[in-house]
């Protein structure tokens, strides 16, 4: 049985009559369609905490619905593409929230709700629709500034789609090996805990004739014997902690954090975020906002790290009278190239063209280092599995060949 929740609401009714009350729904999309069956025109709907009859749904997994990175991509490219067509942001919201119930018509009416209450769109795109993306908020805070809310919202919605490809082809590339790492590491497990001990009887009085690397393998198979519930238990609570995470939508930001420290993927994301930056600084001073103001509207959305220092240094060197490119050409992760094209841009006129170019090219390059660090690293993991497996084997038997030779 559906879940059911009070919502306090305004409405008028087919002659104009104000009217006031409750109704009990699933939800607010729910809510709407019950109210104007009644013959109602809604005006204005709230949840209302005290009256909630039962408990709000949850998915199978005991987790409550929220905004997939997929629904906040459409969420915003909807809404783009309806204001652009000189529909105003309310009739907007209500367009999208009179379609089928979901995530995304759940974050309409929540954000039609936040606004009609005199609640800024950036927080209501933080609150209801759950984006946190600082390319996103960085134009929305912009266009807040220079009226031109469609080409931002525009804007961040196909930023977000690329985003969303980016991931998947990353995902792809690495599933593979993911899959091969687990069943190797099951394999191995398998070997020191079951197939391992079963030869000790055999060597248990002639260890001093077996070959170092053979003593290491069963002095590894001991210890992951007496430790092996102890190791599953461990790695059954970090995968409970990380389905807790994931649940409370913390997981995808512990993961960011953590590729980040890796060598290898710190380049990769590095220049991602410089991407993004150039592309959302180059939308900004398309809407007539100033340089400054642009980098300090930018610098703010990003995570603390390299790129967030190397852009709060530029913007202060900016305010002192430097040119954008002279305070970006010690960045590390942006391309020598893109800073030519910045100091062209400067010197034409078209700051803003050039830094559009500029973040195109560091899109394909950030593609192309991607793609080589995935041709590199599948073949390279397959080597390093095969070699765990083969080491261990190769010291079992070398083992046993040793004792067999002693003994003969």
């Amino acid at each position: 049985m559906s879940d059911l929740s009070a919502f306090r609401y305004k409405a008028r009714d087919a002659e104009g009559r104000r009217r006031d009350g409750t109704v009990a729904a699933v939800d607010e999309v729910d809510a709407l369609r019950r109210l104007r069956a009644d013959g109602l025109l809604p005006v204005d709907l709230i949840a209302n905490p005290q009256a909630t009859t039962r408990t709000t749904r949850r998915t199978p997994w005991g987790r409550r619905t929220a905004m997939s990175a997929r629904a906040r991509a459409d969420f915003v490219t909807r809404l783009g593409k309806l204001t652009d067509s000189r529909i105003d942001l309310d009739r907007a919201l209500t367009i999208m929230s009179e379609g089928r119930s979901g995530p995304i018509q759940k974050a309409a009416v929540g954000l039609r709700t936040h606004m009609r209450e005199g609640g800024t769109l950036l927080d209501g795109l933080r609150d209801h629709a759950k984006i946190d993306d600082p390319a996103t908020l960085a134009l929305v805070r912009g266009a807040e500034a220079s009226g031109d809310l469609p080409g931002a919202l525009t804007t961040a919605g196909s930023l977000l789609t690329q985003r969303l490809a980016l991931r998947r082809k990353v995902v792809t590339g690495l599933l593979y090996p993911s899959l091969l790492l687990v069943v190797a590491m099951i394999a191995v497990g398998v070997i020191m805990v079951a197939i391992i001990p079963q030869f000790r009887p055999l060597i248990e009085d002639r260890m001093d004739a077996i070959p170092p690397l053979g003593r290491l393998i069963f002095a590894l198979s001991a210890m992951v014997s007496g430790l092996w519930r102890l190791l599953l238990f461990g790695v059954a609570a970090m995968l409970g902690v990380f389905m807790w995470l994931h649940g409370k939508g913390q997981a995808g930001a512990l993961l960011r954090r953590a590729t980040a420290r890796l060598p290898l993927l710190r380049d990769v994301v590095g220049r991602g975020q410089v991407t993004i930056t150039l592309h959302v600084l180059g939308a900004l001073l398309t809407r007539e906002v100033t340089l400054s103001e642009a980098l300090r509207t930018v610098t703010e959305g990003l995570p603390d790290g390299p790129v967030r220092s190397a852009l709060e240094a530029a913007r202060r060197e900016v305010e002192g009278g430097a040119a954008l490119s002279a305070s970006l050409r010690d960045m590390t992760a942006l391309a020598p190239s893109a800073v030519e094209m910045i100091r062209i841009g400067e010197e034409t006129g078209d700051l803003a063209g050039m830094l559009g170019r500029a973040a195109a090219e560091m899109r394909e390059a950030s593609d192309r280092g991607l793609e080589r660090f995935l041709a590199l690293f599948q073949p390279a993991l397959i080597v390093g599995v095969g070699l765990i497996v083969g080491v261990s084997l190769y010291a079992l038997f070398s083992a046993i060949v040793a004792v067999n030779s002693i003994a003969l």
